[in-house]
């Protein structure tokens, strides 16, 4: 890379640059306009100047922009990968495979290897006597009630996870934000009862 380098004016004192291979010639002073050897500075205030460095710079650059978009790259995997659990965490089936539609086409085009299957059957619940005497019925009525007034602000609320005063402070505080009446709060009580017995 080419150099450059300052001297003083012999005449008035200013600051000259030059060419480094110019050391030693005789120049005219831009500020004087008179005739002055260019001599090297002697000294610690001596300044020599670069010019150049484009291929430095390139390089510089190009390590910077590397590292960016490996950066960048990661950081989508990254994202990707997250996205992707949390399909699956939320219980989305994945789609089938290629051979699998195919295998799936050959079966439902061929009417002799198709499976039959039975109508569903209807199925009966047995209500019997649950804990405490109580039915099935007047449980799910409790569950009901609990579901539709309840869950709206207490999304997480577990009633078995508070003991029986606090249970009674927080039914004795709810029923009227709730709106619940008399029926709706006697079935609410049947319910966390037969929850946390």
């Amino acid at each position: 890379m080419p150099g450059f380098l300052k001297c003083n004016c012999e005449h008035c004192g200013g600051r000259i640059e030059y060419p480094a291979e110019a050391v030693g010639a005789n120049a005219a002073c831009p500020h004087c306009q008179q005739e002055t050897p260019l001599k090297l500075d002697g000294g610690d205030d001596a300044e020599v100047l670069q010019v150049g460095g484009g291929k430095a710079k390139m390089v510089i650059g190009v390590v910077v922009a590397s590292v960016v978009a490996v950066a960048v790259l990661a950081g989508a995997l990254f994202w990707v990968k997250r996205k992707a659990a949390q399909k699956e965490a939320a219980g989305t089936t994945p789609t089938p495979s290629a051979k699998a539609e195919k295998a799936g086409a050959v079966v439902a085009t061929n009417p002799a290897a198709r499976v039959e299957l039975d109508p569903p059957k209807a199925v009966v619940p047995v209500v019997g006597k649950f804990q405490n005497g109580l039915t099935g019925a007047q449980i799910k009525h409790g569950r009901e009630v609990f579901g539709g007034a309840c869950t709206d602000c207490h999304r997480q609320y577990d009633p078995a996870t508070y003991n029986d005063t606090e249970w009674e402070r927080t039914i004795g505080s709810m029923r009227g934000k709730a709106k619940l009446r008399g029926g709706d709060s006697a079935a609410l009580d049947t319910f966390v009862r037969a929850v946390r017995n």
